[in-house]
């Protein structure tokens, strides 16, 4: 894996990228797996996941000249999984000089919509910008407050302030989050706005987002990182999985 102290700062500073220049990027001319080459953990080892690099010609109206589609089998948590998986490769391409955007309602177009057996699931696109899009933190984060995503008497800390700041779909932050002596609780908010159903996936891919930047953090502080999926929903949402440090 990347220097994940590189990562965790880039968290502080990552910015969606909307327009992209047509300067070529190499890491992504070739057919590489991007999971395999940057050494990125999954949050659940035993679903299948593929991602590849598209060309523009391959998806519809995409914004650059590169496109990563994420494929995964439909099995619990699959969607929480690609979230995760695909924030450390936000992470590192934006440590790289590079501009990232996930795009929740673009699909590839028709012969790139399954490969081998598995759908895709959501894309992001990719390249060099055109502009700065680099934050200054934290007056360029339109975020809750640490009091609206904390569960309980749970104190913010740097790892919670990493969650905070995480980028999430139309910036609902679905997240809640509870932390137990080394034990971070993750759950999503129940739906109550017209768009939060509309884009019910969506949501829990950025529940993954969320907890990605959580590992990325406490890798980057020195910690041995394990997850566990035995807590239990609580009257302020639905449980996704724990983050536990040693």
């Amino acid at each position: 894996m990347e220097d994940y102290k590189c990562l965790a700062e880039t968290i502080y500073k990552r910015k969606s990228t909307r327009v992209f220049s047509k300067k070529t990027v190499e890491i992504l001319e070739n057919d590489i797996n991007l999971m395999e080459a940057f050494g990125i953990r999954a949050l659940i080892d035993d679903i299948k996941v593929k991602v590849k690099v598209l060309g523009k010609n391959e998806v519809r109206n995409n914004r650059s000249d590169y496109c990563i589609a994420f494929y995964s089998e439909e099995k619990p948590l699959y969607l929480e999984n690609i979230g995760f998986i695909g924030q450390q490769i936000d992470l590192i391409l934006q440590s790289k000089g590079l501009g990232t955007c996930w795009w929740g309602m673009k699909k590839p177009k028709k012969d790139y919509k399954n490969i081998d057996n598995l759908g895709c699931i959501i894309t992001m696109t990719a390249g060099y910008s055109k502009h700065d899009e680099i934050r200054t933190y934290p007056d360029g984060f339109d975020r809750k407050t640490a009091g609206e995503i904390l569960i309980g008497d749970t104190e913010t800390d740097s790892l919670i302030e990493t969650v905070r700041i995480a980028p999430s779909a139309v910036n609902l932050q679905p997240w809640l989050i509870e932390k137990t002596d080394k034990k971070y609780n993750f759950y999503i908010k129940p739906p109550k706005k017209i768009m939060e159903k509309i884009i019910s996936d969506m949501r829990f891919i950025d529940l993954g987002i969320a907890m990605a930047h959580l590992f990325v953090q406490a890798k980057a502080d020195g910690y041995n990182v394990s997850f566990i999926f035995d807590g239990k929903n609580t009257k302020q949402g639905k449980y996704i999985g724990t983050i536990c440090l040693e």
